[in-house]
């Protein structure tokens, strides 16, 4: 990592840049021994690990069981009067300063607030986050979301403006406003999602009436959806935007909201979340831990380490992460990863696991002249998992073609699927704008009938 800076709030937003990646692990242990010994204190968490010995390696985290989604769902199911945000809230409500919620893309939300000390720490590292990403002094950033209560909501705002970027929050509006904005404020880095950026790029266009390379957007930082990884949609919202750089941009509001950020080196997410967030990398069956090297796969663990509010320990993210490299032009220490898909988004074609982003990037590598990017897997229900026949997947077209046209590229991107994943899709050409996108999350997947988005 780059040498240490200092927030506004006065807190350390990166490791001195000799501190190698096992070094910053060791040093991450001792801490989470202090947040053992803090979490003990209290009932709910000492059920949990107060029968643990203290955690002395790296390895030994193994022990300490895990923290899932359905943990803190169920926690505030029927939350105690003096505890809006459930069991986990350690805090008293009198010393939160902010309340911020899940997407609820994969069920319904949960809600984590933040104390004052936690708001400045959050500010620090999602300011670190955007600063890796290529926002700094001089940049006009334009932001999306459209909700302020999510965690790409205000704390990306608190984020932009701690790694010293001029905030233009434009999303909530009309799309014809957002574009009037961009245009006007000579906005040069744009945050969105991957599908949305794109998508953005040729609203702006028409509304405008110049090409959206003609505006100053030349830094695009994309996030809460996997995608920008992919070379096809990366290339394409390059092209979209005459831009020079995309930064891919992860986090998880259970967590912090900004844990991983792409450096200017643009080979995969370094984790800038240090010192407050430790992260593991685990085979989700066995649970064991996996090496960070390249090539390696596995799933994300975070644990909160300095969080007063609503800390999570081991918790389960489900992002399943693809290490890229150790080493880095930048000189950042931290490895680089992408998001290849999540444990929950996983589908099984007869006895094959599949995820969805995987079958979108054999599809875009085989079929990209033809196709925007925006595609999707119709489901018959929420809960459908395995597949028996083979997978119906919706894919939109560019602009001004029709099926027939892209017929022979189709039928050679179903057979890729088949060859190189084991799994057979039923490729539906869509016209282009006819799969709606959202200015937040997109779903690969959806359930017949219904509107993701509504």
């Amino acid at each position: 990592m780059n040498g240490a800076r200092m927030s506004q709030t006065g807190l350390e937003t990166s490791p001195p840049s000799t501190v190698s990646w096992e070094q910053l692990q060791e040093h991450q242990v001792a801490m989470f021994r202090d947040l053992q010994n803090r979490l003990t204190q209290h009932e709910v968490w000492r059920s949990r690990i107060g029968h643990l010995q203290p955690v002395d390696a790296y390895a030994a985290l193994r022990d300490v069981p895990f923290t899932t989604k359905h943990d803190l769902r169920d926690a505030q199911v029927e939350p105690d009067p003096t505890k809006p945000l459930g069991a986990f809230q350690l805090a008293s409500t009198d010393q939160l300063v902010q309340i911020t919620s899940s997407s609820g893309t994969t069920g319904a939300p949960t809600y984590f607030g933040v104390t004052a000390n936690d708001l400045d720490r959050w500010r620090a590292g999602i300011g670190n986050a955007y600063r890796t990403a290529g926002v700094e002094p001089g940049t006009i950033v334009a932001l999306t979301t459209g909700m302020a209560i999510v965690a790409g909501g205000m704390p990306y705002a608190d984020g932009i403006r701690s790694a010293g970027g001029a905030l233009a929050w434009i999303g909530g509006q009309t799309t014809a406003r957002m574009a009037t904005a961009m245009q006007r404020l000579r906005v040069s880095v744009l945050v969105a999602t991957a599908s949305f950026a794109t998508h953005f790029a040729n609203r702006c266009e028409e509304l405008l009436g110049v090409p959206a390379p003609e505006l100053a957007v030349r830094t695009v930082i994309a996030g809460g959806e996997p995608g920008a990884g992919v070379p096809h949609i990366r290339q394409s919202i390059l092209d979209a935007w005459g831009a020079t750089r995309v930064s891919e941009f992860m986090g998880l509001g259970d967590v912090l909201p900004a844990l991983w950020a792409e450096c200017e080196a643009g080979g995969g997410m370094h984790f800038t979340a240090a010192p407050d967030v430790l992260v593991e990398l685990i085979d989700p069956e066995t649970h064991e831990h996996v090496p960070w090297e390249p090539g390696a796969t596995g799933e994300a663990i975070y644990t909160t380490l300095t969080r007063e509010a609503c800390p999570v320990v081991r918790f389960r993210s489900g992002d399943q992460l693809l290490v890229t490299g150790v080493e880095c032009a930048c000189g950042r220490t931290a490895p680089t990863v992408r998001c290849v898909g999540r444990t929950d988004d996983m589908l099984i074609y007869k006895a094959m696991n599949v995820y969805p982003s995987s079958i979108r990037e054999v599809v875009l590598d085989t079929a990209s002249d033809v196709l925007s990017g925006t595609m999707r897997i119709r489901k018959e229900t929420k809960d459908q998992v395995r597949f028996d026949t083979p997978l119906p997947l919706e894919v939109e077209l560019r602009e001004g073609l029709d099926a027939a046209t892209a017929e022979g590229p189709l039928r050679a991107a179903a057979d890729a699927v088949s060859e190189r994943l084991r799994v057979r899709v039923a490729i539906e050409p869509r016209t282009h704008g006819e799969i709606p996108i959202s200015d937040y999350k997109n779903a690969l997947t959806y359930v017949e009938g219904t509107n993701p988005y509504a």
